[in-house]
């Protein structure tokens, strides 16, 4: 849907809703904390349609991955809705559950059951929970039950942590850790992202392996191994630190001993040589962080030289319409400025952010500004920015621009990991400016 033009001088794009909760239920969120758990199924209290709308998230995931070249070698577990039926909501819907508990045992032999309740199941008031446990003294299997009633429990995030919880209390232990062993803290698209490759990659300049992902990619068998890592890394990003993620991490170090590093993150190349000391630190070896990081920047400057005869000088404008919890300008900046483009203006978008975001925002922008020594480059926040773009021959946003000619590249909406991160970012736009022509068309990293 377009959104239409204040004045002549304002550009239409696309909506992009501003939000702070998820916009998907407790459901998905249970299903995606085991949805690769080879040995567990899953069963949604819910009429057919809520299972079709996880297949749906689960079918995006898998576009990404191919989209970046890569293959998914991990299959789904079971996913079974119970179907509850319009009678169900005035007779209840517990005996339907427990038929198909009973025809998911007799033909998936589960080791591990869990059950995510729906909004209707909520309502209905079914007793879920003690479903569960007569289930599991009929069969003999750890059954989990996550009975937070779809959204009247919360959000998508609310039911992945939850069922993330369970596991933890009820099947992981302490003991003895695995030298250089380490265990990744949730989801970025799984093993075959670009967040957990980068930061797979990283590690083993340390000597550090990688053995499991968890919650949702490490088979049920093995969840009782998981508190022998040596370390916990947390796949979390600017904006989120305080959520549930690190919130979990916080628990899984009190309860199990596990060392984590948390707080920085790698994403954006500052974070990224923040996040490699932090790592050198726990290792009690800085100078092989200073190596690393030498080796890395190395990486970068010679890709850079590879393109600057295209990108250097050329003039670039940054386009802003995330809030500071989904999105660091710093990042994106100190990558123009590594490109030697000409930033000749930084545009905040005056109808995507609420007005303590813009506040936010532009906070950012000065910031950088004063300590990269450029206070001259131009702010526009009153949607006068027409003129910047005609001239430019780049514009980096986060929301495309409708009906208007100057090449865009779309920053991620999920940030990009490392120095691979940073170098797919520049070669993306590298190639924009390479395309035929001098205007017009868009790029996505």
């Amino acid at each position: 849907m377009e959104q239409g033009t204040k004045a002549k001088n304002k550009l239409a794009t696309k909506w992009l809703f501003t939000k702070n909760r998820s916009c998907s239920c407790t459901m998905p969120g249970v299903w995606r904390a085991v949805g690769f758990c080879t040995g567990c199924a899953v069963i949604f209290h819910s009429p057919a349609g809520c299972a079709h709308v996880a297949t749906l998230m689960d079918l995006g995931a898998q576009y990404r991955i191919i989209g970046d070249h890569r293959n998914e070698n991990m299959d789904t577990v079971p996913l079974i809705a119970s179907d509850l039926q319009e009678k169900d909501s005035i007779f209840g819907g517990a005996e339907r559950l427990r038929g198909c508990i009973a025809y998911v045992m007799e033909t998936w032999r589960p080791q591990c059951l869990v059950i995510a309740t729906s909004c209707v199941a909520g309502v209905i008031g079914d007793d879920v929970q003690q479903e569960a446990d007569d289930a599991e003294a009929t069969y003999q299997i750890p059954i989990l039950c996550v009975p937070y009633g779809g959204f009247l429990g919360g959000e998508y995030s609310d039911g992945y942590f939850q069922a993330t919880r369970l596991i933890m209390q009820r099947f992981i232990k302490p003991q003895p850790r695995i030298p250089g062993s380490v265990l990744l803290l949730g989801d970025q698209m799984g093993p075959c992202g670009q967040y957990a490759r980068e930061v797979k990659r990283l590690l083993a300049h340390f000597g550090l392996e990688v053995k499991w992902q968890f919650p949702g990619y490490v088979p049920f068998a093995q969840w009782k191994d998981l508190s022998a890592a040596s370390l916990l890394i947390p796949l979390n990003y600017a904006g989120q630190t305080q959520g549930g993620l690190e919130k979990t991490a916080a628990e899984w170090s009190a309860a199990f001993g596990t060392p984590a590093i948390r707080d920085v993150y790698p994403v954006g190349w500052q974070n990224t040589c923040a996040w490699l000391r932090k790592i050198a630190r726990f290792l009690n070896n800085e100078a092989l962080g200073e190596e690393v990081i030498a080796r890395e920047e190395t990486r970068l400057s010679n890709f850079t030289a590879t393109i600057l005869s295209v990108t250097k000088n050329k003039k670039a404008v940054l386009g802003i319409g995330r809030g500071p919890r989904w999105y660091n300008p710093a990042e994106t900046l100190n990558t123009m400025r590594r490109m030697q483009m000409d930033i000749t203006a930084i545009v905040i978008y005056d109808n995507k952010l609420t007005a303590e975001e813009k506040e936010s925002v532009v906070t950012a922008v000065e910031d950088w500004k004063t300590s990269s020594g450029l206070p001259d480059i131009p702010v526009i926040t009153d949607g006068d920015y027409q003129q910047y773009l005609t001239d430019a021959d780049v514009l980096l946003t986060t929301d495309e621009i409708m009906n208007n000619p100057v090449k865009q590249f779309f920053i991620p909406m999920v940030p990009l990991a490392g120095t691979d991160g940073e170098i797919l970012m520049m070669r993306t736009i590298y190639r924009l400016l390479c395309r035929y022509g001098n205007k017009g068309g868009i790029a996505y990293a």
